[in-house]
This record gives structure tokens, sequence and C-alpha cells, in this order.
């Protein structure tokens, strides 16, 4: 009996763990294709786990290192990860002064300040006996 012969290209010796080494660096499945002269496709058949599995450790990595600057007082990263956790985030101006105005209602104070002023600088100037400046 006659041995078959294989069809196709002969499968490439490819190391898994070098794949999840590279995606736990962060680099993508073109990347890590290009370094072995490969197909995109190759690499997300034959290696998916071993690249689900980089790109997690890589994202661990991520998070303790963010968190160490966070510890050592960076307030970005405060910032962003208050955001991210604790559901906090900017306050919009427009929020800020609608507040204020029922803040200041509760408070008593029903007409706003800023109002009585240009109230004053109007009838100022509607007076007849104040003299416009030239």
């Amino acid at each position: 009996m006659a041995k078959k012969k294989k069809l196709g290209r002969p499968k490439l010796d490819i190391s898994a763990d070098k794949v999840e080494m590279l995606a736990s660096f962060g680099c993508s499945t073109v990347e890590i294709a290009k370094l072995h002269n490969c197909d995109e496709n190759t690499i997300r058949g034959r290696f998916k786990e071993e690249l689900e599995r980089g790109r997690e450790h890589m994202k661990i990595k991520l998070r303790q290192l963010q968190w160490k600057q966070a510890e050592n007082g960076n307030t970005s990263l405060l910032i962003f990860l208050g955001k991210q956790y604790l559901g906090q985030s900017d306050r919009n101006e427009l929020e800020l002064v609608g507040n204020l105005e029922a803040l200041l209602k509760e408070c008593g104070y029903e007409d706003s300040p800023i109002e009585k002023k240009s109230i004053k600088q109007r009838e100022a100037l509607e007076d007849p006996g104040v003299q416009a400046l030239a």
C-alpha cells in the first residue's frame, strides 16, 4: 500500500509559551503572526487559549502597577480608579449652578444678589437725574 502524501503547508513550529508571553506584553495577534511569518488566523486558531491567558495576565500586571502608582499619590490615577470602581464622575457646570440656586432658595435667599445688582444698575441708568458719561 502506498503512503498517502499530506496536502498543504507543513505545520509551523510555534511555541505556545512564546505566544502567551508576547500576548502578556500587549502584542496584537497581527504582530505575533508577523513575528512567526504566518497568517493571524493561524495564531488565533491554534493559540486562542494562550492569547486569552496572556492578555489577562497583562491586565492584572497593569492593574497592579496602577494601584502602586495610586498608593504613591498619583492623583490622576486616583481619580481614574475612583471613576472606574466607585462610580465617581466629574460634575457638569450647569448641574452645579442649578443646585446652587435650589440651595439658596432653601436657605431663604429668594432673590439672586446678582439679579438685584443688575436691577439697581438698570434703575440708575433710567433715572433722569443721572447724567450719562460722554
